[in-house]
Formats: C-alpha cells, structure tokens, sequence
C-alpha cells in the first residue's frame, strides 16, 4: 500500500540536526581511497594531504562500497570480480570473479552503478545483466537482482524484476538497506521498499510535494556519508515547477524504520555539479556553473543551511568534466576526476591548497571515513 508522506509546515520550518556518527573500529580515520586504472587503491592521508600507499588490486575499480564498521571497502572491478579491501591492514583479504566460462554478468545501465552492503557485512546487492555466450552469438538475459554472499563468495541469490521494471530500477538508482537487513529502498523518483528475502515490493514512499502549487515530487539521491548512521538517510533533493519550470533545492531526511521525512527548502535549483553537506549538516558547499566550453564560469558557493541563504562564492578554474568531495571532518574539499590529478581545496577560504599529480587516471569515487 503506497504511503504519502505529509510534511506539514512545521516540518518545512525545523532544522536537521546534525546525525549521531556512526559505531566504526576502523583505525583508518584520516585516510581516504580511491581506485585507478592500474588496478590499484591509493591511500591518500588527509592530514599531510599526499599519497603515503598503495594496496594492489586484481582488477581495475569500478564501483565501491564501504562496509558498516568503515573497516573493508567492497569493490566490483570492471571485469566483475569482487574483491574486499581490509583497510587498517592496507591489503586486499578476498577476490572472487562473478564471471564463468558462459556467462559474464554486467552492472545493468538501467540499475545505475550503485551496490549496497547489508549491516552484517556478508552480502552485497546489485542489479545486473548476463551476457551468456552461445555457440555463434551472445545472448542478453533480462536485468536480475542478486545478492552476493561474500563469506561463500558467490551469487547465493538471483531474482526476476516485475514486468513493470524489466529493465531493472531507473536510471542511477540507489541503494540502502534498512538497519535490521531485511530491507531493500531503492531511491529514484519515489522510495521503493523491498522485501530483501522475496524481492517482494511492499511499499512505495511517494516523496511529498513541496509547499508550493504545481510543484513536481522531490527525488532524493542520497550520496555516500561516512557519518550515516543506518538509520536516517540525508540528502539534496531537486523540485521543479512544471509551468515555468522553476527548480528548487532543500534537504530532506528520511527515517528507515519510520519512513517519517522532514523537508527542507534551501534556495533556488542553478546549474550546479552536485551538493556536499558538512558533517554537522549546517554547512553545504556546491559547485555552480555558467556558460559552456572554453567559456565556462565555475564557482564554489558555501550555503548556510539553517539560514537558507549562500554566504560565500569563490570563483576557480574548473575543468570539462570532474568529481569534488569532502575530507572525513569536513575541513577540506577535493576536485578529481577526467585526469590523473586531486586538487585540495581549504573549505574556510575556498582557496586551492595543493595539486597532487597521480600520473594514472582514477576510475571510482573518493572514500572518506568519519573522524573518530
């Protein structure tokens, strides 16, 4: 049964206060990671801001996914092996390929490239693809849900989508999994709910519509936060206005066992490259930009999320295409992407720290860990 969720103005008014952090044993606070094409993990210490290890891998990176405890981080490479990094022992503990010598499954591009981890740390989800390889031809099984066992190393589980969703989950889908891991919610333009132990839909959260007429549902992307703590999921979220197309953003927060959301307008939607929010949720940092090609304007904007206003714009000189993302205490912010190189940035000043030159082109996103 679908469930609306009302947010009432009270709602629309209250701050979000700042998540709990998260249980970690990790002794890898401090560090981030990131995957490269040469098949390696570099080990990036965020205090001296340098490269300072590397842990060799069996494949090249593609998408990543850190366990709970912020201990192991769970990568599919691009030949779908899975391999599991222990990341205070700085080596990689398991590799297992996905792959026979029929068969080679592909991260279905309907599923997006998002994978999730349930809380116990056994088992991965993901949407995939079979290619099979007949006698003279190859042959596209329909996209299939699997749950990857990784203490038996191997798919355990594969189940059909409904004929409604063939194709698998719309495009970039994410994905978590409730605190208890009997759940599945998917993210896309409504919250799908899943039961994880029959792939079962059970519930479908229409995301509410903000308090403005005409205005279209929200679509809450929740990126990776190293300070989730299973339990809320906090994310920017997108409305549009379908008559003159008038966009805006906010922040919106949504209970895993309540499936109770908060909503938070913040500012109007501009052209931007995405959203980062500070670890105590009152700071956001954004990279806006103006015009295109050779003649594209970049800038930092620093949002003041209680206050709902921008308090700070600091122009640099951006590149055609490239990620950013923010240290584990939030002190820092990071351009990378489309080249071999990681850019530091002060989050006070907004001003370029230090350009580190990798000489090998990254392929996954930047992993931070939350400070102990």
């Amino acid at each position: 049964m679908s469930r609306i969720l009302l947010i009432g103005v009270t709602c629309v008014c209250a701050a979000l206060a700042a998540p709990p952090a998260p249980q970690t044993t990790s002794s890898s606070a401090g560090f981030a990671y990131i995957g490269t094409l040469d098949h390696k993990l570099l080990i990036f210490d965020e205090n001296k801001e340098e490269i300072v290890g590397e842990i060799p891998l069996g494949g090249v990176p593609r998408v990543t996914a850190l366990s709970p405890d912020q201990t192991k981080l769970h990568i599919l490479t691009t030949q779908m092996d899975v391999e599991t990094v222990d990341l205070p022992a700085r080596k990689m503990i398991t590799h297992f390929s996905l792959s026979d010598e029929k068969s080679r499954p592909r991260v279905a591009r309907s599923g997006g490239t998002s994978i999730a981890v349930d809380p116990g740390g056994r088992y991965l989800y993901a949407t995939l693809r079979v290619s099979v390889r007949e006698t003279d031809y190859y042959r596209m099984e329909p996209a299939q849900f699997v749950v990857i066992d990784l203490q038996d190393k191997k798919i355990a589980k594969t189940f059909s989508f409904p004929k409604d969703m063939d194709q698998g989950f719309g495009f970039a889908a994410s994905y978590k999994i409730s605190p208890d891991g009997k759940l599945l919610y998917v993210f896309q333009e409504d919250v799908l709910v899943f039961d994880l132990a029959t792939f079962t839909q059970i519930d479908r959260i229409e995301m509410a519509k903000p308090e403005f007429p005409g205005a279209s549902p929200y679509h809450l992307n929740p990126a990776d936060d190293p300070y989730n703590n299973g339990e809320v999921v906090t994310s920017v979220f997108t409305a549009v206005d379908p008559i003159v197309h008038k966009g805006t953003i906010g922040l919106a927060s949504l209970n895993l066992k309540t499936h109770k959301a908060d909503f938070k307008p913040i500012g109007p939607a501009l052209p931007s490259m995405g959203f980062l929010i500070s670890p105590d949720h009152k700071r956001g940092y954004s990279l806006m930009f103006n015009g295109t090609g050779g003649n594209r304007e970049t800038e930092w904007w620093v949002w003041d999320i209680p206050g709902h206003k921008v308090i700070r714009k600091e122009p640099f000189e951006g590149r055609p295409t490239f990620r950013f993302g923010m240290s584990g205490d939030g002190k820092k912010l990071y351009i990378y992407g489309a080249g071999p190189t990681l850019e530091v940035f002060d989050a006070e000043t907004l001003k370029s720290r230090k350009v580190l030159y990798l000489n090998k082109d990254t392929t996954t996103n930047l992993v931070t860990l939350a400070s102990n």
